[in-house]
């Protein structure tokens, strides 16, 4: 059997979202192929072997074994799967330490992960490449009384999950959306607030090729699509997007373009907004370890193309 570490938890805000994407893991993994070890990193950054069954709880579990040798441990299985997100997960740090020990593991590298991550990056070479993306600037303390347009999105550059993230109608509500932000990042991000359709879009890749689902849709009725709707009381989705085909096409155009120039591997979620009015696309984020929950548009767009949970994470599996 393929031996498979599953390391979720980790010292960021998004520790419990991991900790339900571990869950949906171990309970869809085919344990006839695979020998699963979790490890959960704690909320102070100790690292512990896991041998319960309640992620969401793992914790408070009496189950627990601290791990003192994590680069034996990790070097011994045949297979990592990262699946914390944020910081020290998903930005680049732990895809850096399974590198250095060539150690197999999901998801995109270490290079790509800090790229995608950081959101002022991201839009920087999107913009190289002539992708469209919505107008932003990184704001600081001194750029609070600029006079400019309302209302605004206020969010951490290096952040997911919509945590920290609010919209500002005017210079008060920045001022708290700019502090509410720092909370989760010393950088921070303003865009324009537009109205828009969110669309996204699931990549599994293997090697030189890829595989795209199709367009799904956050109806959000323009609300924020926060942290509640997306892992507490789910806002509708959509797997299939009705959209012009054109549109349709324009999409796909640039999911071609941008799993080139990000170099994407093994998963990810690329999110668009578009403007019926004016009829144009905006390039929003990539998450290269997206949700994994039973609600995540993730692995529900993918199940929509006959891709099953559990052929799915045997898919990213073999693709290491």
């Amino acid at each position: 059997m393929t031996k498979v570490i599953l390391i979720f938890g980790g010292e960021s805000s998004e520790h419990e979202v991991s900790c339900k994407s571990a869950q949906f893991i171990y309970d869809y993994i085919d344990a006839k192929r695979y020998k699963l070890m979790p490890i959960g990193i704690s909320k102070t950054g100790r690292w512990y072997f896991y041998d319960g069954d309640d992620f969401v709880n793992w914790e408070d579990s009496e189950q627990l074994f601290e791990v003192t040798n994590i680069i034996d441990t990790l070097k011994n299985c045949d297979v990592v799967f990262p699946i914390i997100h944020g910081k020290y997960g998903e930005d680049g740090h732990l895809q850096s330490l399974l590198e250095l020990f060539h150690i197999p593991y999901v998801g995109c590298d270490s290079k790509t992960s800090m790229l995608c991550m950081d959101k002022e990056y991201m839009k920087i070479l999107a913009q190289h490449y002539n992708i469209p993306i919505v107008p932003y600037e990184v704001i600081r303390l001194r750029d609070l009384r600029k006079k400019r347009e309302y209302p605004v999105i206020v969010k951490p550059a290096n952040g997911g999950s919509s945590i920290g993230i609010s919209v500002a109608h005017n210079k008060k509500e920045l001022k708290y959306a700019y502090e509410e932000a720092l909370k989760y990042d010393n950088k921070v991000i303003s865009e324009d607030y537009l109205k828009v359709r969110e669309l996204e879009v699931a990549v599994l890749t293997n090697g030189n090729t890829y595989y795209m689902s199709n367009i799904g849709e956050i109806l959000t009725d323009g609300e924020l699509y926060d942290y509640n709707n997306k892992y507490v009381s789910s806002k509708d989705t959509i797997v299939k997007s009705k959209l012009p085909k054109k549109v349709e096409k324009r999409i796909n155009r640039l999911v071609d373009k941008l799993v080139q120039i990000f170099n994407i591997e093994g998963m990810s979620r690329i999110d668009f907004f578009y403007d019926e009015k004016l009829d144009l696309i905006y390039f929003n984020e990539i998450n290269t370890i997206p949700g994994f929950t039973e609600i995540s548009m993730y692995p529900k767009l993918l199940k929509n193309c006959k891709i099953e949970y559990q052929k799915l994470i045997s898919k990213l599996l073999e693709n290491c």
